[in-house]
């Protein structure tokens, strides 16, 4: 009896694995930040440029990139390192 081996077709592709996680959601808890509209406010007065909707996928660690603009707001809000807003994924 002959085994069949899956086509590399039929095999459904996988995107690499993220090897950096943002910490938003965490770091928004310890700070009592409660709401993205919250956040988006405090960075925006802080002169950091970003949508509410960009914002929302940062902090829920779906975006594809990031500025350095917005690290570094982060950065600042949180009184963390920029090295902070991440974990080994």
């Amino acid at each position: 009896m002959q085994t069949l081996k899956p086509s590399p077709l039929s095999t459904p592709l996988q995107g690499p694995q993220r090897k950096a996680v943002l910490r938003v959601q965490v770091l928004m808890a310890e700070h009592d930040i409660r709401f993205v509209t919250e956040l988006w406010k405090r960075l925006t007065a802080m002169g950091v440029e970003i949508s509410h909707s960009q914002l929302t996928r940062v902090v829920n660690n779906s975006t594809k990139s990031l500025s350095i603009d917005l690290l570094e707001g982060l950065a600042s809000l949180f009184d963390c390192p920029v090295s902070a807003l991440f974990k080994d994924g």
